[in-house]
């Protein structure tokens, strides 16, 4: 009988992760990571009588951290949250046969998103009201919003095309399949977005269009006098960027044409400030 390796194993279920997806009647969920730089994991929990009995997972852009939490929902069912809360990086390599800790990720976002569900349980942090968009590439932690948005903004008509803008199967190729129905959506192809205001269709979808604004028309503006511009949090009304390496002349034309441009393309409600 042939035996398989920790790093097998691990590989093994970021291939094939367990409880990937949103929980239907969940108790609570714990978010961890950025959505305004593009990261994050939602990690829910379902608790009865004391225990665990169901645990899930999303995560958006994050696909590095898939394997791992998909131990972690393992692990955690049958527990209570006291229990679940001390689960460390080494039971995860243990629960897989010794895997060397080295591998796992150096943040363990399963773990972290579980202990902010727990958190919310106890009346310790608020639950997001934000839904996560559904995953297309499970290799690349790539969501179905964000190749529809690619697909618009730059005219993709073949299922290549696709492949080469955004990453998207060029893992195990799995998610190949799933772009044609994508193109064949005549408005995600064909129509052109409009104007959203934030919050109206869900924050997440609205940061998306906020960051191809801001990669598309500032990011190069800043660049052709040597500064950066990185979006850095947005909550709702307010959107917050950090500009370097230009002047304060410079720096306030980059805020102004962004403010504007959000105006104009995204919502007349939002505002810009400085980090």
């Amino acid at each position: 009988m042939l035996s398989v390796t920790p790093a097998e194993l691990l590989d093994d279920h970021q291939r094939k992760p367990r409880n990937l997806g949103k929980l239907l009647n969940a108790s609570v969920s714990g978010d961890i990571g950025s959505i305004v730089a593009g990261d994050a994991l939602r990690f829910y929990l379902k608790i009865e009588d004391g225990r665990i009995s169901a645990a899930r997972f999303q995560v958006f852009n994050a696909g590095d951290q898939v394997a791992a939490a998909s131990v972690v929902t393992e692990l955690v069912i049958g527990k209570t949250p006291e229990e679940a809360l001390a689960l460390r990086p080494t039971d995860l390599c243990l629960h897989l046969g010794g895997l060397e800790p080295g591998d796992l990720p150096v943040q363990v976002w399963g773990l972290e998103g579980l202990s902010a569900a727990i958190a919310v349980h106890r009346g310790e942090l608020p639950e997001a009201d934000e839904e996560l968009d559904p995953l297309l590439c499970r290799c690349h932690g790539i969501t179905e919003e964000t190749v529809r948005q690619s697909i618009q903004v730059m005219g993709l008509t073949e299922v290549q095309g696709v492949v080469d803008a955004t990453g998207a199967g060029t893992g195990c190729g799995s998610c190949r399949a799933d772009i044609p129905r994508l193109l064949a959506d005549k408005d995600a192809v064909t129509k052109a977005p409009e104007p959203r205001r934030a919050g109206a269709s869900g924050r997440i979808p609205t940061l998306m269009r906020i960051k191809q604004l801001v990669a598309d028309k500032l990011q190069p503006q800043a660049q052709v006098h040597g500064g950066s511009f990185e979006l850095w949090d947005f909550d709702g009304a307010l959107v917050t960027v950090s500009v370097q390496g230009v002047d304060a002349e410079r720096k306030r034309q980059l805020l102004a044409a962004l403010e504007t441009a959000l105006k104009a393309e995204i919502s007349s409600a939002l505002g810009v400030k400085e980090k």
